[in-house]
């Protein structure tokens, strides 16, 4: 009896010392994420101060790299080289972009989220590479165009030879052998980069609807190229504008997770995105500056 008491306490000890050492799931899980939140958190803090992150999506992982935050639009107001620590934003219809800001948050969020989602599960990747891969090679002869009246001769060049070797080769743009196979890598240009390839500001910043973060330069430029694409003189409409609808759903499915994170993380979403828009373009401008400079 003696014996058969001992061998019961000693089960007992190993059950307790078992459940001891195996952790809760929920409590796992917890931790987990805790984790995760504060892995997401410290992304964009990183972000915010120039590094670039890496991003876990359920597409893979999505490289974010970060805009110059020292480039401002008060670099503008100063003497000479002499560059001022004040952040200026040229923002003076903050009011009505806060307000469309909050009805494409609404719109991304219950319409073209869930439809990306879906799109992104029914379609695969491989898929809409080459669907994006098309709709990329049909804007070329617009690339073309705006780089001859930006000067940019060498560039329009190979917007000619991408165009010509990827209809044909590439199976009407739906491979892309230019790059490839010959090293001609896209030379997208926009009627905004040749508006300011000739010094022509951007001038106040504007949220517009549906398309997000713009200016009045890149407002004009989206309004012009709706009635000059490639696309319209390929197809009437109401074709063509279901064709561009569609060219611009498969570019947001592609970002649709990255905006959630960066939105959801954000202390304020409209300053947030609204400052990296302002300093990515500054950042351009002075890249572009710098090799004007360079080859002069």
């Amino acid at each position: 009896m003696q014996v058969f008491k001992q061998y019961v306490l000693v089960v007992a000890a190993g059950l307790l010392t078992a459940c001891a050492s195996v952790p809760d799931k929920e409590v796992v899980a917890d931790t987990r994420v805790e984790q995760s939140q504060s892995n997401t958190n410290d992304d964009v803090t990183r972000l915010s101060a120039g590094e670039s992150v890496t991003i876990e999506t359920s597409q893979g992982e999505v490289s974010v790299e970060p805009t110059v935050v020292a480039i401002t639009d008060a670099q503008a107001q100063t003497d000479g080289d002499q560059v001022t620590d004040t952040v200026y934003y040229h923002d003076p219809w903050e009011g009505m972009n806060r307000a469309i800001f909050s009805f494409n948050h609404y719109l991304y969020s219950y319409v073209l989220i869930p439809a990306a989602d879906g799109y992104q599960f029914v379609v695969p990747a491989v898929a809409r590479d080459k669907i994006g891969n098309a709709f990329d090679n049909i804007r070329e002869p617009l690339n073309l165009l705006n780089n001859v009246f930006a000067g940019e001769v060498d560039e329009a060049g190979v917007n000619l030879g991408r165009f010509v070797i990827n209809s044909t080769v590439g199976l009407f743009g739906l491979f892309d052998p230019a790059e490839s196979w010959f090293d001609l890598k896209a030379e997208k240009q926009t009627i905004a980069d040749t508006l300011s390839k000739h010094e022509i500001r951007a001038g106040p910043y504007l949220v517009l609807p549906v398309l997000g973060s713009s200016d009045t330069r890149g407002a004009f430029s989206t309004v012009t190229e709706g009635f000059i694409h490639p696309i319209n003189q390929l197809v009437d409409p109401p074709e063509s504008y279901q064709l561009r609808i569609f060219d611009g759903f498969d570019d947001f499915s592609s970002q649709s997770e990255t905006y959630q994170t960066l939105y959801n993380n954000a202390e304020d979403p409209y300053l947030y995105f609204r400052n990296q828009y302002i300093q990515g373009q500054r950042r351009d401008e002075v890249f572009e500056n710098d090799n004007n400079e360079q080859d002069n």
